[in-house]
């Protein structure tokens, strides 16, 4: 399972936010960032290793 992280916070909670003429946008319900291009990660052990190394934890509050 694919899923988008924000690039602000790096909650999991990120959403389609607008698209069509505009270009697809993103918005992360935890923190409120819009972006264009959220991080993305094929498996929950990916994003884990990655949010060890930036935040210094395991991400188990966003399970």
């Amino acid at each position: 399972m694919s899923f988008r992280v924000c690039i602000n916070c790096y909650g999991i909670r990120v959403y389609p936010y607008m698209g069509f003429m505009v270009g697809q946008q993103y918005e992360c319900q935890d923190c409120g960032e819009r972006m264009v291009i959220p991080l993305e990660f094929d498996s929950e052990d990916e994003y884990r290793a990655f949010r060890g190394e930036m935040l210094g934890d395991a991400g188990d509050e966003e399970a």
